[in-house]
Order: structure tokens, then sequence, then C-alpha cells
């Protein structure tokens, strides 16, 4: 594969991030823009909070979705390895950071799942088992979400080291330290809120209208 053709795979993935199923559910159902609610975020957590689980599943499997049909696309067209990460990595830009909405979108944990659940499903699986734990035991999204990313450059170094015994630096430890650092980054006022006691937890939730506008 030339590098223009990976360079239109990865301009490719990056615009279907921009399709951000939390945005477009709300600004559908209820005519509204999830950003100006609760956490401000275009992403899972925040239609959890605001319109319920009924809409918040759907925007997860879609969101998951568009990362998955990236690898897998990227795989079936025979790229390199180095060039599917890539994809993956763009196609998370463009849901955390999208052009179409003015750089706002969400945090890219669903996107984040949905490409690694492809790239490598027994590392993605451990990581969401580990993330699930906090859940249960935190009732917090967010640190949830941290967790399970920072697990995952972790499981990639204990599958190369101990399983593999491959090289250590390679285009999926890249990938995986990209997603860490971005989510990571993503929820930093989510971490100062965590290490304030002030987060939100599973079940709190955020009415639309009026005075209950983000910043009200």
């Amino acid at each position: 594969m030339s590098i223009l053709i990976g360079l239109i795979l990865v301009v490719a993935a990056y615009f279907i991030g921009n399709l951000d199923f939390a945005y477009i559910m709300v600004r559908a159902v209820k005519g509204e823009d999830v950003r100006n609610y609760g956490s401000g975020n275009a992403g899972t957590t925040n239609v959890l909070r605001t319109m319920g689980l009924k809409y918040a599943i759907p925007v997860f499997v879609l969101d998951a979705l568009k990362g998955s049909v990236v690898i897998l696309a990227a795989r079936l067209l025979g790229f390199s390895e180095a060039w599917v990460a890539a994809a993956g990595i763009a196609v998370v830009c463009g849901h955390n950071w999208p052009v179409c909405l003015g750089f706002r979108g969400g945090k890219g944990t669903a996107t984040s799942i949905g490409v690694f659940i492809v790239f490598d499903w027994p590392v993605a699986l451990i990581c969401i088992a580990v993330g699930l734990i906090f859940l249960a035991i935190f009732r917090m999204m967010s640190l949830t979400s941290i967790i399970g990313m920072v697990s995952l450059p972790i499981a990639v170094l204990i599958k190369s080291i101990f399983i593999t015994h491959g090289a250590v630096f390679t285009p999926e430890l890249v990938f995986a330290l990209f997603l860490c650092c971005s989510t990571v980054f993503q929820h930093r006022a989510n971490i100062k809120r965590i290490a304030a006691g002030t987060e939100s937890k599973v079940g709190q939730k955020v009415k639309m209208g009026g005075d209950n506008k983000k910043g009200n």
C-alpha cells in the first residue's frame, strides 16, 4: 500500500469518527444539543445522565461500531498493522475532536472499545473486565473509562513480554498508549472531581431544559 492510500484511509477514518451519535440522538429526539447539559460532553455517559439508559445504550453501541468498522475495513483492505492502528487513532480523534462539531465531541471511550475489540479482542476484554470491576465498586463511569484505558498498554506489554515473546515496541503498543493518554486527557476535569469527591455516580440524572443547562 502506498503512503497516499494510507493517508486517505486515515482521513476517511477521522471523518467517520465525526459521526457523533450522542449529538445525533439527542438532536433528533429532543431537538437539543447534549453538549449544553450535564458535563458538556457529547458521549454515552452524558446521554445516560440526561436521557436515560434507553438512549445511552444505542449511542454506546453505535459509537463503538464506527470504531470497529474502521479497523475491520482497514484489515479487509490489506493495510499493514501500522496503518490499521493509525486508522484507529484517527477515528478516535474524529470522535473526540470533530471538525463538524467545532472540535467539541466526546471522550472516546466507546469508540476506543470498538476499535480495540477488533484490533486485539483478548486484550480488550481483559481491560473491559478491569473497568467493570471498578464500576461495580465505585459506580463512576468516568473512573471506569480511565482505569480500563490505563490498563490497555499494560495488558499489551504483558502479552508481548510473557505470552507472544515478541517485540515490545509495536504499532499495537503505540495504539494502546494513545488511547490511554487521550482518555486521561479527555477526562481531566473528571479526575479533578474524583479527587475532590464531587464526581457524579451512575444513577444521577440531569434534566433537560431551562435552568439545567450546563453552566447554570
